[in-house]
C-alpha cells in the first residue's frame, strides 16, 4: 500500500514538473512572439489607407514569431515529455480503465445528433449502407449534364466531412453536383473504442475499397475518380497505388505527404510525440486532445476572430456560417487508434510515403508508378497542411497527366471561401469533365 502511495506521488510529482517545464517555455514563446508585433506597432506610420496593412503585419509578426518558437525541438520535447508523464497519470490512476467507457457513452451520445447534423443546410443525399461500419452519402447529379463516371469524395478521420457540405452557397459538393457530376462521399460515424485497432490498412484497402466496388455496382461504371481530403487524400493515394485498375482520376484536396519540413507546429509536435504509448494506453485519440493541440498553435487567434468577424455588421447568413465553421472546428470525434499510429510513425516521423517506401498491406505504395491523371490542390496560405508539405508530391507522382493547383487561401478557406467557389472549384470540375 505505502509503495503503491509512493509510486503515485512520484509519478504526479513528474506529471506536474513536467507541466511547469512546458508552461514556463510555452508562455516564454508566447511573450516573444507578443514583443515582436508590439516592436511592429512601435515602428508603423499610422495613415487611414494604410491601418489594415499595419493591423495585418503585427497580427503576421505575431503568429511568424510563435510558429518559429514552437517548432523549437526544445519546446517540443519537453511538451512530449509533458504528454508521457500525464500518461503515466492516467495509467496509474486507472482512468485508461475508465476512458473506454466515457470515451463509447460519448460516442453514442454524438451519434444521436448526427442524423440532425446531417440534414440542416447539407445537400439533399441518399445514405447507403456498406458494411456496420461504412456508409456513403450519394448525392444525385443537380446540372444539365451527367458525367459518366462517378466521383467518390474521401473524408478524413479529423474533425466531420460537412466542412465540404457547410452551407449550399459554400458547399464542394453542391458545387460539384451542379456541375453534373455523380459524387459519393465516405460517411465514418463515430467511432467507438471497440474500433481502435482499424489500420491504415483497413481504412485504404476494406473501406475505400469496398465503398468503390459498391459505386462500380450502383452506377455501372468500370472506374471511379477519387477525391481526397486532407488525411482522406493518403486514403486515396494508398488505395490508387495499389488499385489502379479501378481509379479514373485522382484528386487530393490538402493532402500531406512530406513531412522534412519542421515549420508547421502541429507536424513538428507530431514527430516528437510518442504515439505508441498515447495510442497503447488510450486506443483512440480523443477528440479534445486533438482540438487543444491546434489552439495551442496560436491560443490568441480563437479569441481575436470573434472581436474580428463582429467589429462590423454582418448579415444572418455570414453569422450562420461563421458559427457553421466555429462548431466543425470544434467537432471532433475520436480518431483510430491504430490508423493515427500509422500515419504518425510512417509519414510524420519516418516520411516514408513521399519517399516511396511505405508499407501497407504487405504492398509499397511507389508514387513514381501512379499513371493516372493526378490533380493536386493546395492553399498558398494553408497553416495546416502547408504548401511545403503536400506541393512535392506533384514532382514525384509518375504519370504524365498531373497539374498542380495552389490558391490563395488557407485550409478552410479551400472549402468555403466565395472566390474558390466561383474561381477554383469550377476549374475542378472542368478538369474531372476533361477526363470522365
Amino acid at each position: 500500500m505505502n509503495q503503491n502511495i509512493f509510486n503515485f506521488s512520484k509519478v504526479l510529482f513528474d506529471y506536474y514538473s513536467k507541466w511547469f517545464e512546458f508552461s514556463t517555455k510555452y508562455n516564454t514563446a508566447l511573450g516573444k512572439a507578443g514583443l515582436e508585433s508590439y516592436k511592429t506597432f512601435l515602428g508603423a506610420k499610422w495613415k487611414q489607407d494604410k491601418n489594415k496593412k499595419i493591423q495585418k503585419d503585427i497580427r503576421s509578426a505575431f503568429d511568424s514569431t510563435l510558429r518559429q518558437k514552437l517548432c523549437d525541438d526544445d519546446i517540443s520535447s519537453v511538451l512530449a515529455k509533458f504528454v508521457d508523464s500525464w500518461l503515466d497519470v492516467v495509467k496509474i490512476s486507472g482512468y485508461d480503465k475508465f476512458h473506454s467507457s466515457f470515451s463509447d457513452y460519448l460516442s453514442a451520445w454524438r451519434r444521436s445528433f448526427e442524423p440532425l447534423i446531417n440534414k440542416i443546410d447539407r445537400t439533399p443525399s441518399e445514405l447507403i449502407k456498406v458494411n456496420d461500419k461504412l456508409h456513403l452519402h450519394h448525392y444525385r447529379p443537380a446540372g444539365k449534364k451527367i458525367h459518366k463516371t462517378p466521383l467518390l469524395v474521401i473524408y478524413s478521420l479529423i474533425n466531420r466531412y460537412y466542412i465540404l457540405d457547410l452551407m449550399p452557397h459554400a458547399s464542394v459538393i453542391n458545387n460539384l453536383e451542379k456541375q453534373g457530376f455523380d459524387v459519393y462521399t465516405t460517411f465514418w460515424g463515430t467511432p467507438d473504442f471497440y474500433d481502435k485497432d482499424m489500420t491504415l490498412e483497413n481504412y485504404a484497402y476494406d473501406y475505400v475499397g469496398n465503398a468503390v466496388d459498391k459505386i462500380k455496382e450502383i452506377s455501372g461504371s468500370d472506374k471511379v475518380s477519387l477525391f481526397g481530403y486532407c488525411w482522406g487524400g493518403i486514403f486515396a493515394l494508398t488505395y490508387a497505388a495499389s488499385h489502379p485498375e479501378n481509379v479514373k482520376n485522382l484528386v487530393l484536396h490538402a493532402t500531406p505527404v512530406d513531412m522534412s519540413q519542421k515549420n508547421v507546429v502541429i507536424e513538428n509536435w507530431g514527430t516528437h510525440l510518442d504515439v505508441d504509448k498515447l495510442v497503447d494506453t488510450l486506443g483512440n485519440v480523443p477528440g479534445w486532445f486533438v482540438n487543444l493541440a491546434f489552439v495551442l498553435r496560436n491560443p490568441i487567434e480563437p479569441i481575436l476572430k470573434y472581436f474580428v468577424f463582429f467589429s462590423k455588421p454582418r448579415s444572418l447568413e455570414e453569422i450562420q456560417q461563421f458559427f457553421w465553421i466555429e462548431t466543425w472546428l470544434y467537432d471532433s470525434k475520436p480518431i483510430i487508434g491504430e490508423t493515427f499510429r500509422d500515419i504518425v510513425n510512417k509519414i510524420n516521423k519516418k516520411n516514408l510515403l513521399i519517399k516511396n517506401k511505405m508499407e501497407v498491406g504487405g504492398l509499397t505504395i511507389d508514387l513514381s508508378k501512379m499513371m493516372m491523371p493526378i490533380l493536386n490542390i493546395l492553399g498558398s496560405d494553408d497553416d495546416l497542411v502547408p504548401p511545403e508539405s503536400s506541393k512535392p508530391l506533384t514532382s514525384v507522382i509518375g504519370s504524365k497527366d498531373k497539374k498542380l493547383i495552389e490558391f490563395p487561401t488557407g485550409h478552410v478557406g479551400l472549402c468555403i471561401g466565395q472566390k474558390a467557389h466561383e474561381q477554383l472549384w469550377p476549374e475542378v470540375g472542368q478538369w474531372l469533365a476533361q477526363r470522365s
